[in-house]
């Protein structure tokens, strides 16, 4: 045997990359992603021990296994947040004649000058003092009596 069994363990430095060789429907997603790829090929061009060519091969094909599920993952992720951001950004139908498709200029901009004495306000009661305020009640109003008043045990 051109390997030591503890490099191959399922908690070695390449378990995780010989299972995605041989069982690759066994691995999970969290496994995937724990692996790192860059330390994986250095350990596997550049082993402790010696390892045979059949075995390091079978592990570049579980390296290039993990890196196409990283893909996949990656693909699905940036295409879930790509719809999402084009639902947040939708256009809304909007049923406007064509003619009244631009504001009128006046409307949407503010004058050079805003005097507050050019406009014609309505007389306001709270400024004249007249305003009854209906909202304020007499505490007799809105408090119950209580029928046990005076009563001694």
């Amino acid at each position: 045997m051109f390997y030591s069994q503890f490099i191959l363990a399922k908690k070695g430095p390449l378990g995780t990359i010989w299972i995605a060789a041989h069982l690759e429907r066994k691995l999970r997603k969290n496994q995937v992603a724990d692996t790192d790829i860059g330390v994986s090929v250095d350990s596997i061009l550049f082993p402790e021990v010696p390892i045979a060519l059949r075995l390091s091969s079978h592990l570049l094909l579980g390296v290039v296994r993990i890196y196409s599920k990283k893909v996949s993952y990656l693909f699905d992720d940036c295409s879930e947040a790509l719809l999402k951001v084009k639902q947040a950004f939708r256009s809304a139908a909007v049923d406007l004649p064509p003619e009244e498709s631009k504001a009128p200029y006046h409307s949407i901009t503010l004058p050079e000058t805003f005097h507050l004495d050019d406009f014609e306000l309505p007389d306001n009661d709270i400024l004249q003092g007249t305003y009854v305020d209906h909202h304020v009640s007499a505490r007799e109003q809105i408090t119950l009596q209580d029928p046990m008043d005076g009563v001694v045990f």
